[in-house]
């Protein structure tokens, strides 16, 4: 007897290791782009255009490679011009605190570095990752880190300086 769609979620879930941890955790950070598009955000374009680069790196392991060098030329234009825009307040670690839009980008950020990090694993285990989506998730992190001293920046608010005492 065939099994009842509506009794499975995701059709990969059982596999041991591999693309669909890389899926899920996509997934994952596509919803919360979401979520944070559906704040009104002040980055609207930016954060869609980011939902869409994630969505297509979630099938670029299993599927056919949807990241294009246009993306990361894109990518970091937008953090070249973040960059200018928040030039004072690039200084090291910063508390993850602020306008809570600013908040949801710095969640954002810590599911992209857990996507970044299961990407180096599968490369690791001997699955093909092209570079370009290391590369490209690495400027995910970097991006969502500027999206949220922008929208600090835009709502007047200053980053709390991080100093830690181990390093």
């Amino acid at each position: 007897m065939k099994k009842n769609i509506d009794l499975i979620s995701y059709p990969f879930l059982n596999e041991d290791f591999g693309p669909v941890d890389h899926e899920v955790l996509t997934d994952y950070l596509s919803s919360i782009l979401g979520r944070i598009y559906s704040l009104n955000t002040p980055l609207k374009e930016e954060t869609f255009w980011l939902m869409d680069k994630v969505l297509h790196l979630n099938g670029s392991i299993r599927g056919k490679l949807a990241i294009f060098d246009s993306d990361i030329k894109y990518g970091l234009n937008l953090i070249s011009k973040l960059k200018s825009y928040n030039k004072d307040r690039i200084s090291g670690f910063v508390y993850p605190i602020g306008h809570p839009i600013a908040c949801e980008y710095h969640v954002a950020r810590g599911i992209a570095k857990r996507v970044c990090r299961n990407l180096y694993l599968l490369k690791k285990s001997g699955t093909k990752v092209p570079e370009i989506l290391l590369d490209f998730s690495n400027l995910i992190t970097n991006l969502l880190f500027l999206f949220s001293l922008e929208v600090n920046r835009l709502n007047n608010i200053q980053e709390k300086i991080f100093i830690s005492k181990s390093y």
